[in-house]
C-alpha cells in the first residue's frame, strides 16, 4: 500500500507541458511552443500556480522541475510523446511507489493517451469523437469511492451519464476497453472509471485513475474547456458570434470543471514540501508562466501562451 505524505503545501505549483507550434506570434516568427491558457486557468481555479515545461526538456531539466513543482499536467494537442514526459512519469512513479511522497500527474485528451502509452497500453486511431459531447458510461469503480468522481455529487455524476452530458470530446484516438483490460501493466496501474461510445458505436475508455492510491488521473474528454474556452468565431457562413466548437458552458458543466480541477490541485497540495519546492522565491518567480506573453487566439483557443519556453 502506498503511503502518502501527510504534510500540506498551501501554494502548490503544477508544471504544464508545452507543445510545438508554427506561428507568426512566435518570437522567431516560425516555430516555438504553446500552452492553451485554459489549462493554466484550470489549475489556477483552485489556488495552484503554473510553470511551463518545455516540450524539449532534457532529463536533467525534468529532474530539477520534479524537485521544484507539486504536480504535472499533460494537456491535449497533437504532439508525439516527448522524452521529457517519459522521464517525468518515471521519476513521479518511482517517488509515489516508494512511499512518503504524493506527486500527481493529470492527462487530458492527448495527455490521457500519453498516460496510457507510458503505462504500457496501446492507443489506436479511427474513433469518431471530434467536436461532440458524449455520455460517460460509469464503471462500478467510478463512485462513490473514486478519487476522480467521488466528490462530484449525485447531480453532476448523473448529468455526466445523460444526454445533456458536459463531457466534450475532440479526438480520433483512444484505447478500447478490451485493450485496456488485456494490458497487464496498464490495468495494474490504472482503473478504468468510465467508457464512452463514439458516433459510430465504437467504445473507448474515457476516464481512469491510478490504482493503490496512486495520484494519477486521465480524462479523454476536455473538462477544462467548459469554463475557459468560451470564445466565439467571428466569420464563416453562419455569421459573427457563432460557437466554434460544441463545448457545453452551462452552470452544471462549469461545476464539473471546478470539481475536477479541485481533485488535481488538492492532490498537489499533498506533495511533500520537504521534497518539492524551488530553491528560493526568485527562482520560483522566474519559473512561473506569468512572465510569458499570452495572446488572444480565438476561436480554437481563447488564449494561448506562446514562447520559447
Amino acid at each position: 500500500m502506498i503511503v502518502a505524505a501527510s504534510a500540506v503545501t498551501d501554494r502548490p505549483i503544477i508544471g504544464i507541458f508545452a507543445h510545438p507550434i508554427n506561428s507568426s506570434l512566435c518570437p522567431n516568427e516560425v516555430s516555438c511552443q504553446y500552452i492553451a491558457a485554459s489549462y493554466v486557468k484550470f489549475v489556477e481555479s483552485h489556488g495552484a500556480r503554473a510553470v511551463p515545461i518545455s516540450y524539449y526538456a532534457t532529463n536533467e531539466t525534468i529532474d530539477e522541475l520534479f524537485a521544484s513543482v507539486n504536480g504535472v499536467l499533460f494537456p491535449g494537442g497533437s504532439a508525439e510523446l516527448p522524452p521529457g514526459a517519459v522521464r517525468m512519469y518515471e521519476v513521479a512513479m518511482a517517488a509515489n511507489e516508494r512511499g512518503g511522497d504524493h506527486f500527481p500527474i493529470w492527462g487530458t485528451c492527448l495527455g490521457f493517451e500519453w498516460l496510457v502509452t507510458l503505462a504500457g497500453g496501446t492507443v489506436v486511431g479511427g474513433f469518431a469523437a471530434e467536436n461532440v459531447t458524449l455520455p460517460l458510461v460509469m464503471n462500478p469503480a467510478a463512485a462513490p469511492t473514486s478519487a476522480l468522481f467521488g466528490d462530484l455529487g449525485q447531480g453532476l455524476y448523473d448529468m455526466l451519464q445523460g444526454d445533456n452530458t458536459s463531457a466534450f470530446n475532440n479526438h480520433e484516438k483512444g484505447v478500447t476497453p478490451s485493450a485496456f483490460a488485456l494490458s497487464p501493466r496498464l490495468s495494474a496501474t490504472f482503473t478504468a472509471l468510465s467508457t464512452s461510445v463514439d458516433l459510430n458505436g465504437a467504445a473507448f475508455v474515457s476516464s481512469m485513475e491510478g490504482r493503490r492510491g496512486l495520484p494519477l488521473y486521465g480524462v479523454q474528454w476536455h473538462v477544462e474547456k467548459n469554463a475557459f474556452e468560451t470564445a466565439s468565431a467571428t466569420g464563416g457562413g453562419v455569421g459573427a458570434g457563432w460557437a466554434y466548437e460544441a463545448i457545453p458552458h452551462g452552470a452544471a458543466a462549469v461545476d464539473v470543471t471546478m470539481a475536477l480541477a479541485k481533485v488535481l490541485v488538492d492532490a498537489s497540495r499533498r506533495t511533500d514540501p520537504g521534497r518539492h519546492g524551488f530553491a528560493d522565491p526568485a527562482a520560483e518567480a522566474q519559473a512561473l508562466i506569468w512572465r510569458y506573453p499570452v495572446f488572444y487566439t480565438a476561436p480554437e483557443f481563447a488564449q494561448m501562451y506562446i514562447a520559447d519556453f
